[in-house]
């Protein structure tokens, strides 16, 4: 898979703009994979803009992408059309938007010591996607639930619905972050999917010591929006068992020497 920009706004234009309004007042119903590809892809404009643009190393992109896609293809919606990107942040960040869009900041790459690790960041954010806690959450904010069924056609010719949906899932993203309960679903999820490729699945888990011991400053999303490391280590530790796989440390400095 290639970068995610060019892909991001193409869907945006394709489903953002329209003219003229309709009136709804059903409550809203599941989002389909299309609305949800029309949600995400703004969405990840959203990332781009707010936090540095794409990061200028075609090399590390490709490295980024290549340890994403393995990680999506082993993952509950294999089928879905991936993107992943590394952003030009200094502070330690990822996310996750609906659709398959994946970002990491490069401030967050640099913390990382291995591929399991990094494996690990991936694994939690794909199983974002996988198990639509965004498109949920998003479906129960009583904000949007009088839009009724929130279809292609209707984001098309409804822009200040469009608007208003984004703007909702925008402060899920971004601001107020995810239910606790579906984070430690998506850690334990993002480590059975490092586990099936053949990592050592406590990869995430040695990051989130790092953070834990670190605790970079607050600008951070991937901090505010989520339990603390401390929380989420102890969860994560709950439920894993001792894993004698690989975590890849040799082929990460490699792949990320002099591109970080």
């Amino acid at each position: 898979m290639g970068c995610a920009a060019p892909a991001v706004t193409e869907t945006y234009r394709k489903y953002s703009l329209g003219k003229g309004g309709k009136d709804a007042t059903q409550s809203l119903k599941p989002i389909g994979l299309e609305e949800e590809k029309a949600i995400g892809g703004s969405l990840a404009i959203q990332v781009f803009n707010r936090y540095g643009g794409l990061y200028d190393n075609p090399e590390l992109q490709r490295y980024i992408t290549l340890v994403g896609q393995s990680l999506a293809d082993v993952s509950d919606r294999p089928d879905l059309d991936y993107h992943f990107a590394v952003v030009n942040s200094e502070h330690p960040n990822a996310f996750a938007t609906p659709g398959g869009y994946v970002f990491v900041s490069i401030g967050l790459l640099r913390v990382l010591e291995n591929e399991a690790q990094l494996a690990g960041v991936l694994g939690h954010e794909i199983a974002h996607i996988t198990h639509k806690h965004a498109l949920k959450t998003l479906e129960r904010n009583k904000k949007v639930a009088g839009f009724g069924a929130l279809t292609v056609s209707m984001l098309g010719q409804s822009p200040d619905v469009f608007d208003k949906v984004i703007e909702q899932a925008g402060e899920i993203i971004f601001t107020y972050g995810l239910d606790k309960n579906l984070e430690y679903e998506a850690d334990k999820m993002g480590a059975e999917y490092t586990d099936r490729l053949g990592y050592d699945s406590a990869g995430l888990k040695s990051f989130l010591d790092i953070l834990n011991q670190s605790q970079p400053g607050q600008d951070s999303v991937f901090l505010s929006t989520h339990p603390s490391p401390a929380d989420r280590l102890s969860h994560l530790s709950a439920g894993s068992s001792a894993s004698s796989k690989p975590v890849f440390a040799a082929e990460f400095k490699q792949a990320t020497q002099g591109k970080l």
